[in-house]
């Protein structure tokens, strides 16, 4: 089964297939870079690059597509209104600015 999760980012979503429990911290790291946050395009690839930290070069694990798959975290980045929402399991738990997303511990 895995541990399946996405990023969703403009209608683009980032699969991990064993890393959904890791999702909040990579994409804090990501957006704790404060790169492109009003980028969709570059910020996709800066979030999707700390996905794959120690992965790169692997032929499983990963995945981008235009569609949500049965995962139990999505984790939707907003660059518009730059703001970061996590929804588990159909419940959302998270719903803040890109700055207060970073600072939570």
């Amino acid at each position: 089964m895995g541990d399946r999760g996405t990023v969703e980012i403009h209608g683009v979503y980032l699969y991990t297939h064993w890393g959904a429990s890791d999702l909040i911290d990579v994409v804090r790291k990501a957006l704790a870079k404060k790169w492109r946050w009003d980028d969709q395009i570059y910020l996709a690839r800066i979030i999707f690059d700390t996905m794959l930290e120690g992965c790169h070069g692997t032929e499983t694990g990963f995945g981008i597509m235009n569609e949500p798959v049965d995962e139990w975290r999505c984790v939707h980045v907003d660059c518009n209104k730059q703001r970061v929402i996590v929804v588990d399991n159909g419940k959302e738990n998270i719903n803040q600015s890109f700055e207060n997303f970073i600072m939570r511990q």
